[in-house]
């Protein structure tokens, strides 16, 4: 399963295990506000580290103007690779 994260709430409720998720086998895909994540010194992101398949969207890092502020640890898709996800993985759940 992918699950699209739009923002940082979703990720406090996934830490509380409010979301119907399995961390272990599922796919988590942040994009919108959900990017500020990615920044070393956001509250959530060690939270995202412990995510075993987490992707973060290259073009709204870059609309934040936060690609030279995130983790090494990060793992950028563009696009294209966000259309591949989807097709990749079922059901997609946006949250």
């Amino acid at each position: 399963m992918l699950h699209i994260l739009t923002n940082t709430d979703n990720l406090q409720a996934l830490y509380r295990k409010e979301l119907p998720v399995n961390v272990e086998q599922d796919v988590f895909l942040l994009t919108q506000d959900c990017v500020y994540a990615g920044m070393l010194d956001h509250k959530d992101h060690l939270m995202i580290l412990s995510l075993k398949q987490c992707y973060f969207l290259q073009e709204d890092m870059e609309a934040r103007g936060l690609k030279s502020l995130i983790s090494d640890n990060i793992q950028l898709v563009n696009y294209s690779s966000f259309v591949s996800l989807t097709q990749e993985y079922s059901p997609v759940v946006t949250w």
